[in-house]
């Protein structure tokens, strides 16, 4: 089976040229993405056209590096976008629209100024059992002296 892909992006073409993506896929000789939809993944309608992109299965892998309002103005969410995205996965879950498949991996970016307590951006227990996942691992990459990245990886249970 050929691996399929579904990019989505919140960015404005200015900032994030989707034409520049597809060449790059060209370049490297890997598989075109199923669809590079323009939109937020927190909106059920676009994971709608996500799932429709790879013939409405759920993913095997769903790797995200949200915005965290660095680059893109995001509307405004109590919670930080890792957690607003397993509350996603948890109501797609209750709909009867899984996002991920059973055994499948999410993998997140979660980027941390120093002094500041990474956990607080981290989905609650309750959180992750709702959506079928539990944690697997957390690698940090130091980005300067002031600020890391965190590669958070959780499983699909259920």
């Amino acid at each position: 089976n050929a691996v399929k892909t579904v990019g989505i992006e919140v960015a404005h073409n200015g900032q994030v040229n989707r034409a520049h993506i597809l060449d790059d896929f060209a370049l490297r000789n890997l598989t075109m993405p199923a669809a590079l939809i323009h939109g937020d993944a927190m909106d059920a309608i676009v994971r709608e056209q996500a799932r429709a992109s790879v013939n409405n299965e759920a993913f095997d892998v769903i790797v995200t590096d949200p915005p965290y309002n660095i680059r893109e103005t995001t509307k405004f969410c109590v919670d930080p976008p890792l957690v607003q995205l397993v509350k996603c996965m948890a109501q797609d879950r209750r709909d009867g629209k899984r996002l991920l498949k059973k055994k499948g991996r999410l993998v997140s970016f979660v980027p941390n100024e120093q002094g500041h307590d990474v956990a607080l951006g981290m989905p609650s227990v309750q959180d992750l059992n709702e959506a079928g996942l539990e944690f697997c691992q957390m690698l940090e990459q130091p980005l300067n002296d002031s600020l890391s990245r965190w590669l958070v990886v959780y499983k699909c249970t259920r």
